[in-house]
């Protein structure tokens, strides 16, 4: 495993907008959920390109409130947004196509508060397809620590939005706290299709999507504090789902995530491209992480493990608690990872797991979670070397993927500053793919 690749910036360019308001009674919900001025601002549609010929244009024109509509065709535009609470929205995810042409930094970089990406696809930028970017808090050489408490970019999200063959990361949020990523997809990525990293608290729900053809599906470096991803589907990476500890960004180490109600299968798949530095063949892989919860997850087909707590770079899993997963068909089921000579169990533990295989033995019995852990001898693993990489540009487009449901004219609800969090008690084991 491995960290991320550096941000890009886009170019933002300037124009302006014949404005058409909403009805009042649109204008009075938009102004209920987001605040308007004084002078009536907020609470318009601006068109693309009905009313301006670029995203960019309109994106620099709308004020709090508004939306940016965008009409059906391919747009080579690199979209940067610096207005807070604007919504932008395609009329059509899969007629709504955003391409960089592996030209193109980043295909919508956000950089303020409340803003939602909407009903779109972004494709072949050189880095992000969705960049939300909140590192323009002070500078950690002066004691800054971007990505803390109120030191952040504060509300956004993803929905229904399919990201592909970008050069990074398909949603990439970073420093970045009150995230809804939901009904999206991410392929193609050469570090990880959907990724969250140094925010404490993060307040973040990742549902109902999919991360396929990636090096790994979910990537969360020092993502620590409320951090959900439930409810969605990893398949065909090299490397499923990754909660993870490092020093090479701020905040670690990690803690407090949650996997829960996730299909997460076949994620060593020669097809995706290859990771650059570190594991693959694994579905949920918990790298140094603290204190996550691992629930209720469907975990098959991966060469090396189903779920594993492992060491990463001088970080050990420390209070994670495995429990009520399905799993079959990996190398090993479950894994603890326990270095020659340790003696401590860091109070991990698994309970009531389905599964055939596990190390150490007897997983269950030696690390429960409702008694004492009984000593064990270290083990090791034997991992292949990965198959070739393969160069994300050529890794075929998805299919098309559901809309967003409703009136694309409707007012929209402002991205949440802290989302509403899912009951875990509702959260099922899917069913098999």
């Amino acid at each position: 495993m491995r960290g991320p690749g550096p941000l890009g910036r886009g170019v933002p360019e300037y124009g302006f907008v014949t404005r058409r308001p909403l009805a009042p009674l649109a204008l009075l919900a938009a102004c209920a959920v987001v605040g308007c001025a004084d002078d009536g601002a907020g609470g318009d549609v601006l068109r693309v390109p009905g009313d301006h010929a670029t995203i960019q244009a309109a994106v620099d024109a709308a004020r709090s409130g508004d939306v940016v509509l965008i009409d059906e065709g391919t747009y080579h535009e690199a979209v940067t947004v610096a207005t807070d609470g604007i919504t932008i929205r395609g009329v059509d995810r899969n007629a709504v196509v955003l391409d960089g042409e592996h030209e193109l930094v980043n295909g919508v970089s956000v950089r303020s508060d409340g803003v939602a990406v909407e009903n779109l696809t972004v494709h072949s930028y050189r880095q992000n397809g969705v960049l939300v970017n909140g590192a323009t808090g002070d500078d950690p050489a002066d004691g800054g620590a971007y990505g803390a408490g109120d030191d952040a970019l504060v509300g956004y999200r993803v929905s229904y939005v399919t990201t592909a063959n970008n050069g990074l990361y398909g949603i990439y949020a970073f420093a970045s706290r009150g995230g809804l990523i939901e009904h999206s997809l991410a392929s193609g990525s050469p570090d990880s299709g959907i990724y969250v990293g140094q925010c404490k608290p993060c307040n973040v729900v990742i549902r109902d999507s999919v991360a396929e053809y990636n090096a790994i599906g979910y990537y969360g470096t020092n993502a620590s504090g409320d951090v959900y991803v439930v409810d969605s589907v990893f398949r065909h990476n090299r490397l499923g789902m990754a909660p993870n500890s490092q020093d090479m960004e701020l905040l670690a180490p990690q803690v407090e995530t949650v996997l829960a109600g996730n299909l997460v299968h076949d994620n060593d798949d020669p097809a995706a491209p290859a990771i650059t530095s570190g594991f693959s063949g694994g579905g949920i892989a918990i790298g140094g992480g603290t204190q996550n919860l691992v629930l209720r997850n469907r975990v098959e087909g991966h060469d090396v493990y189903g779920i594993g707590l492992v060491q990463l770079n001088g970080f050990d899993p420390i209070g994670n608690r495995v429990e009520g997963n399905v799993l079959s068909g990996n190398g090993v089921d479950l894994y603890f990872e326990f270095g020659s000579g340790d003696v401590a169990t860091y109070d991990n533990c698994f309970s009531g797991n389905t599964f055939g295989t596990s190390r150490p033995s007897s997983i269950e019995s030696v690390l429960p979670c409702d008694g004492d852990a009984i000593a064990f001898d270290a083990t090791e693993l034997d991992i292949a070397d990965p198959a070739p990489d393969v160069d994300h540009r050529t890794i075929p487009l998805p299919l098309a993927q559901p809309s967003m449901p409703g009136d694309v004219m409707a007012v929209p609800v402002a991205a949440a500053a802290s989302p509403e969090l899912p009951d875990l008690t509702a959260i099922t084991v899917p069913g098999a793919p």
